[in-house]
């Protein structure tokens, strides 16, 4: 515990999840539901909540959750994710949340977490504490003249997603470096929550996770375990014809950017290109992943690093 003026920082207790849903739903724009079922899905002893106080009142957090992922390798490896970084707006400007971020890692230090990671717009704010932008590049394919075939697609729309089956095929789908390692509490309480607000598409032996943001529908995540472009091209088409419907302008189509993914847009999209997203951040933890290491993990053609951990 840190006294410092009339701020106390130190370690939540579970008990207070209703005071930190009250100050997360203030500083963000999401409904409680969402950061409950984040909060459930790790155990106890993968999950920390840093808070700072004042008068007795929470201003301010830094969560920190435990993730399992896949090395160079594939092998499993504890990775800190950083979420939940907020203040009130009253008690910004006197460093409270950096101070916590500063227990964060010295907590990821004491539990052996290779490197940690973030999503952010405010750069300039992490990288203080050693973060580094990990830029990554999608493709986007224009809907409007997209030269769908006739031919009936065998994936279809799931309005309640079978999660017993969509679990049988992420995880043998996966095992590729930078993915990460879904467990029993994530099926219980986050995937639910999460697929509630996206498209689900699945056939006998693929899936496809779609998003709608603005204009585009954003493709967020695939699977098959036997990797086809015939089956890619199956889920391409069944979610431009949904975006369609949508009324949705562009397929963005998240990493990684392998030649199936790039070969079956071409065919289907009279304008492809690539798009950098540069909200990704990571830091180095050990001391056996320096910002090297971490920089060719991410450009291996088939790591699976995507956007808010999709779904």
């Amino acid at each position: 515990m840190e006294l410092k003026d009339d701020v106390m920082t130190r370690v939540a207790d579970e008990r207070e999840l209703p005071s930190l849903l009250d100050l997360w739903t203030t500083v963000f724009d999401a409904d409680a539901s969402v950061f409950t079922c984040e909060y459930y899905s790790f155990p106890p002893e993968h999950r920390k909540t840093f808070v700072a106080e004042v008068d007795g009142e929470l201003v301010s957090s830094v969560q920190l959750f435990g993730i399992p992922m896949r090395d160079e390798q594939n092998k499993a490896m504890m990775v800190g994710g950083i979420a939940n970084v907020s203040t009130l707006p009253e008690f910004r400007g006197r460093g409270l949340a950096q101070n916590l971020l500063k227990a964060s890692i010295a907590e990821m230090h004491s539990q052996g977490y290779g490197w940690s990671f973030l999503f952010t717009g405010r750069h300039s704010f992490y990288e203080q504490l050693g973060w580094r932008i990990m830029h990554r590049s999608y493709l986007e394919g224009v809907i409007v003249g997209a030269d769908l075939p006739e031919k009936s697609t065998r994936v279809q729309i799931q309005a309640v997603p079978d999660l017993a089956r969509l679990r049988a095929l992420n995880e043998a789908s996966f095992e590729t470096p930078l993915s990460r390692i879904r467990g029993d509490l994530d099926w219980e309480f986050r995937i639910p929550v999460r697929i509630a607000q996206k498209a689900v598409f699945m056939s006998e032996s693929a899936y496809a996770i779609v998003r709608e943001d603005a204009v585009n529908a954003v493709l967020e995540e695939w699977g098959m375990p036997t990797p086809s472009i015939e089956a890619f091209e199956d889920l391409l088409v069944a979610a431009t014809r949904w975006a369609e419907s949508q009324k949705l302008q562009r397929l963005v189509v998240s990493a990684p950017i392998l030649a199936e993914a790039r070969q079956a847009l071409e065919s289907l999209f009279p304008t492809v290109r690539n798009v950098e997203e540069s909200e990704a951040m990571v830091r180095p933890i050990s001391s056996s992943w320096p910002m090297s290491r971490l920089i060719s993990l991410f450009r291996l053609p088939d790591a699976r690093f995507f956007r808010a951990d999709n779904f």
